[in-house]
């Protein structure tokens, strides 16, 4: 049987011109890949989404603020309570970020079963911290995440740093 090779010559002929025509027309029109569209010009699009990507806040301050407003709130509220004649105004304004240790605590710590053990209580929450100010102990929990969300606390447990283990003075009711 005789190959059609002027058939074959044709064929390829039209579809090399075929190409061409393609590759003119298609320049300056979006270029689908895999489902997904992309413009080769500079669209807005692509501006929106980089600029979109470089405004996003950080979340990890934001959280971490939120965190401190919490527990220095929920701290100061309980000194103003507890110990109202040393704690004026402006030894509350003194409270803040820089002058208080915090850590947030677990459950299964050696340290919190002993405390539930002494304490009956004291109710453990998922959201736990303690918080340390000059002589002032705090245990602060929580039922939703304090770093997401300004709330009050579920339960507090105030308890003073003592000079001396036999001299102990607490403040009057």
């Amino acid at each position: 049987m005789r190959t059609p090779i002027f058939l074959i010559l044709i064929i390829s002929v039209l579809s090399s011109f075929g190409d061409l025509y393609s590759q003119d027309a298609g320049k300056g029109k979006p270029v689908e890949t895999e489902g997904e569209v992309h413009n080769d010009l500079k669209s807005l699009d692509k501006e929106y989404y980089e600029y979109y990507f470089k405004t996003l806040p950080n979340t990890d301050i934001i959280e971490k603020e939120k965190l401190e407003y919490n527990l220095i709130r929920s701290l100061k509220f309980e000194l103003r309570k507890v110990d109202p004649d040393k704690m004026s105004s402006e030894e509350l304004k003194k409270v803040n970020s820089s002058s208080v240790r915090y850590e947030r605590v677990f459950e299964d710590s050696i340290w919190m079963r002993g405390i539930r053990k002494q304490m009956g209580h004291i109710r453990f929450k998922e959201y736990m911290y303690v918080i340390v100010y000059d002589r002032y102990y705090c245990f602060i929990s929580y039922e939703m995440n304090p770093s997401r969300y300004i709330q009050t606390p579920f339960q507090v447990q105030l308890i003073f740093k003592r000079d001396s283990n036999y001299n102990s003075t607490l403040p009057q009711p």
